[in-house]
Parts: C-alpha cells; sequence; structure tokens
C-alpha cells in the first residue's frame, strides 16, 4: 500500500473535522443573533441529541468499520468485508429505525421531563435524523476501509456546510415572519435533515460500487455476535468525541427542571437556559485547536512507543502538554476577562456575564483533559478516558441538582461544568503520571508558561481597566467588538512574542519545526540588530 496516499487521506480527514468542527461552533453565534435566546433555548435543548447522531456517523461506527474492512482485506478476506458490510448495514438500519420510533413516541414523556412539553414536536422531529445512520456510516466506514478518504471528506464537510447555511436561511425567513422559538427550532432541525440527506447523496455518487457488494446469506447467530461487538467498539471509541454533547444532554435534563423548583417563571427560566447555551460555542472554539494539535502529536507518540523510542515519546507529549496549557489557558484568561465586551459583540448584550464568565473557565480542564486522553490513548490505555467521563458525567448530574438549587440561577450548572471537567482533568494527569512515572518533563518550561499567562492577564486587565476609566466608553455593540478585538490581538500578541523570545520550547523542539525555528531566529536577529 502506498504510504504517502495513506497519509494525504490522513491529512484530507482531519482537515474535514477541523473544518465541521469550526462550523459548528460559529453558525450558533449567529443562530443566536436571528433566534434570540428563546429560540436558541428550543434548539440547544434538542441538539446534543442530534448532534450525538452526527459524531457516532463521524467518529463511530465509519471508523471500527472501516478498521475491521482493512484487517479482512489485508487477509484476503474479499466475501468475509461484504458479509461485514451486510450486517452493518442491517444492523444500523434496524437501530436507526428504533431509535426513530422511540424519539415519536416517547416525545411527550421526554419534554415533560425536561420540563417544557412545548419542545414536543421537535424533538420528533430529531427522530428522523438517525435514519440517515445506516448510509452515512456505513458508506464512510467502507470508503476509509479501503483508503478512500474523498468521499467521507466531502460527505462530512458538504453536509455540515448545507446544515448550516439552511439553518441561517431558514430561521432568518421564519424569525422576519414573526414566528415563535418553537417554530424555528422545528426550522432548524429540518435544515439538519437536509444537511444529512446531503451527505448521504454525495456518499452515494461517490462511492466505489465495485468495493459495495452485500452479503446475501445469513445467520442471526453472527448478526447478533458481530453486532455487540461493533457497537461496544464504536461507542468506546469516540466517547471523546461525544464528551461536550453529553454534557449538554445532562443540562437539557436537568437544567430547567431544576430552575422550575425557583419562583422564576418559565418563560425565565427558557430564556436563562438560553443565556447560558451562549457559552456552548465559546467552549467549542477554545478547544478546537487542541484537537488539531492532538491530530498531529498522537501518531508521533504512537509511533515512538512502538519504536521504543522512548525519550521521544516522553518529548512529544511534554510538547503536546505545554501548547495546551498556553492555548488553553491564553483562552481562559481572555475570555474570563473580556467577556463583558465579547458577550456583547457576538450575542448583542451583555445578558449573563457573569454566567458565562464561570462557564469558560471550563475551557482549561477540558483542554487538559482532552490533551491527556489522547495521550493515554496514544500508550494504548484506552480504558482510562472512560472512567474519567464517568465521572465527569457522575459530577456534572449531581453538581447541576445541588448547585442550582441551591443557587437558584444557572450559574449552578456553570459551576458543576468546572468542577466535573476538573475531576476528569485530575483523572488523566494522575494516570499519565502513573504511566510515564513523571509528568512534567521540562519544569523550567512550564514555570515560564505559567509567568507568560499571568502577566499577559494582568497586561489585558490593566489595559482594560485604563480604557474603561479615561475613554468613557458608550454601551455599544460597535464599541464592544473594538474592544474585545484589540485587547485580544495585544493579548495574543504578547503570548506569540513571549514564546519567540523565552524558553518555553527548546531549542531541540524549535529545530523539529524547521520553517518556526527559522522564523524564530529570522525574529530574534532583527529585535538584536534594532
Amino acid at each position: 500500500m502506498n504510504t504517502s496516499h495513506v497519509l494525504k487521506g490522513a491529512f484530507l480527514l482531519s482537515v474535514a473535522a477541523l473544518v465541521t468542527k469550526l462550523l459548528s461552533a460559529v453558525y450558533r453565534i449567529p443562530f443566536q443573533n436571528l433566534a434570540g435566546d428563546l429560540g436558541f433555548y428550543v434548539y440547544q435543548q434538542v441538539y446534543p441529541f442530534f448532534g450525538m447522531m452526527t459524531i457516532l456517523a463521524l467518529y463511530g461506527f465509519p471508523v471500527v468499520l472501516s478498521r475491521q474492512i482493512a484487517e479482512k482485506k489485508a487477509q484476503g478476506k474479499d466475501e468475509e468485508v461484504n458479509e461485514l458490510l451486510s450486517y452493518t448495514f442491517l444492523g444500523l438500519s434496524i437501530l436507526s429505525i428504533m431509535i426513530c420510533v422511540l424519539f415519536l413516541v416517547f416525545a411527550p414523556q421526554l419534554a415533560f421531563f425536561i420540563g417544557d412539553e412545548s419542545l414536543t414536536s421537535v424533538i420528533q422531529l430529531v427522530g428522523f435524523g438517525f435514519l440517515f445512520l445506516p448510509i452515512l456510516s456505513v458508506f464512510r466506514g467502507a470508503g476509509q476501509g479501503i483508503n478512500q478518504m474523498t468521499p467521507t471528506a466531502l460527505s462530512q464537510v458538504s453536509e455540515q456546510f448545507v446544515r448550516v447555511v439552511a439553518i441561517l436561511v431558514l430561521t432568518y425567513v421564519l424569525a422576519s415572519q414573526g414566528y415563535d422559538a418553537y417554530v424555528i427550532g422545528e426550522g432548524a432541525i429540518y435544515a439538519s435533515l437536509l444537511g444529512s440527506a446531503v451527505g448521504c447523496v454525495f456518499l452515494l455518487m461517490l462511492a466505489n460500487k465495485k468495493e459495495m457488494r452485500f452479503y446475501t446469506h445469513f445467520s442471526f447467530k453472527t448478526f447478533f455476535r458481530h453486532q455487540a461487538v461493533f457497537l461496544k467498539q464504536s461507542l468506546f471509541i469516540c466517547l471523546n468525541s461525544l464528551i461536550l454533547l453529553l454534557f449538554q444532554v445532562v443540562d437539557v435534563l436537568t437544567v430547567v427542571r431544576s430552575l422550575q423548583a425557583t419562583p422564576m417563571s418559565d418563560v425565565a427560566i427558557y430564556t436563562a437556559k438560553g443565556v447560558y447555551d451562549r457559552g456552548q460555542p465559546l467552549i467549542q472554539l477554545g478547544t478546537i485547536l487542541i484537537t488539531a494539535i492532538a491530530l498531529a502529536v498522537v501518531p508521533l507518540l504512537s509511533n515512538a512507543l512502538a519504536s521504543k523510542r522512548y525519550k521521544d515519546a516522553r518529548r512529544y507529549r511534554d510538547v503536546m502538554m505545554r501548547l495546551t496549557i498556553l492555548l488553553g489557558g491564553g483562552a481562559t484568561i481572555g475570555l474570563f476577562l473580556l467577556m463583558d465586551s465579547i458577550n456583547a459583540m457576538l450575542f448583542t448584550n451583555q445578558a449573563g456575564t457573569d454566567v458565562l464568565r464561570v462557564f469558560v473557565l471550563s475551557i482549561f480542564p477540558c483542554s487538559i483533559y482532552l490533551a491527556g486522553a489522547a495521550i493515554i490513548q496514544g500508550y494504548g490505555r484506552i480504558h482510562i478516558p472512560v472512567y474519567a467521563i464517568i465521572a465527569g458525567i457522575g459530577t456534572k448530574i449531581v453538581g447541576n441538582v445541588l448547585f442550582i438549587t441551591f443557587m437558584k440561577s444557572t450559574m449552578g450548572a456553570a459551576l458543576s461544568n468546572v468542577l466535573a471537567f476538573s475531576v476528569m482533568m485530575g483523572i488523566v494527569l494522575y494516570s499519565v503520571k502513573k504511566i510515564d512515572q513523571r509528568l512534567f518533563v521540562q519544569k523550567q518550561s512550564y514555570v515560564m508558561l505559567l509567568v507568560v499567562l499571568f502577566s499577559m492577564g494582568v497586561l489585558v486587565f490593566g489595559i482594560q481597566v485604563g480604557m474603561n476609566q479615561l475613554l468613557s466608553l458608550p454601551n455599544q455593540r460597535s464599541v464592544h467588538a473594538i474592544q474585545a478585538l484589540t485587547l485580544a490581538g495585544i493579548g495574543a500578541g504578547y503570548v506569540g512574542v513571549a514564546v519567540l523570545f523565552t524558553h518555553i520550547f527548546t531549542l531541540r523542539e524549535w529545530a523539529s519545526a524547521p520553517k518556526l525555528g527559522a522564523l524564530r531566529k529570522q525574529v530574534i536577529q532583527k529585535f538584536i540588530n534594532k
């Protein structure tokens, strides 16, 4: 097999995944602007269920199926590949129909449990999304199994692009016509279904028909054995990709219900949940670069371990951890300090700023968890992140119920988010230290990193206070946007310069990235010459 072809395919899938994640985070900001907090609330109450389907159809079922196909192909068992495709497609078809029926039948009960029976029709629509699961999963997995990554990448990007455009266009039309939040929510789900349909069309058009032959014989015993293993492995492998959605599901099931025990009216509760959900795209944006780093570093880590280059493996994971602290810490500090302006800039007003300021504190422990989980998986200990996720979800559920009831606001949900991710972070860091005996390798680099982040926070905060006191800035969205972007640019520029002129990364680490190392030398040389 052509190694360069495999690497190009893996790179294509990585780029498609990052583009999809970026679109998924960004579109919800203009959607909130168009639909308002109540419309955003309706969508966020049902989106996590639909999102879980898309994650399974991208990072769960296709990945497992492609591995199984590749193994059969390597062994020359083409007939068993056909059997595999048939059993997988049939099994997923049965599963998707069952889930769809469950959503249709039990939507009223689920809406009642959530605390808003008006969500019933929107929840029922979500069920139809699962009907696309067999085609999306099997055709993607079949293509990846023979190293044809283009169909998967194109279907992934086209599905998300059409979904985003359709959601925003339909929301604009419905909102301008004066429809209520629940109709707008239904429109957003219809648009999401359109995106899934487009993804299926791309796969059907681009699929290698010669490789997509289905098995005509059938064995119930083989079928059930295959499905049990297939479903278990698929869920196991995509749990990290599901973590943000699982936390959102906990919020869906607990926030409104918990707030209904307070004197707040239902409309006030729904609006408060919509304001709280402004934090969801922020945490997604704050962790996208961590995903990119993991995609780049984990293969290097795995290869180093496979070839018994343990010092290199330790160096790779230490660089990844420092990059994660730099990016996750920088994003957390920046969003925390600038939330007044960012809230108004992105979401039209400053409602819920204090809640969102606490909410974005989740970015740092979430980033460390994602990096730590990727490192641990690189070491082959794939069960440890599962334990961390179970502990995190348990903490989130208990925290939501206790904190929201005690604080009588969504601040409780924001705090439980931070606590839950901190628990997960603690578990993976403890595990990394136990596996490799050392948690931090370049200790001086970590100290310098913390100094840089702290001084960046002090600098940005000082300039922000000075701007507010000396300039008497008006409370306008455009002014908040200018202030937020200016201060964010100053903070990012300061960190960028600090990275070049300090020893956050060693000379050897700079040398491993020749172009960046050369750029650093040029910048330092120009500074010295001046």
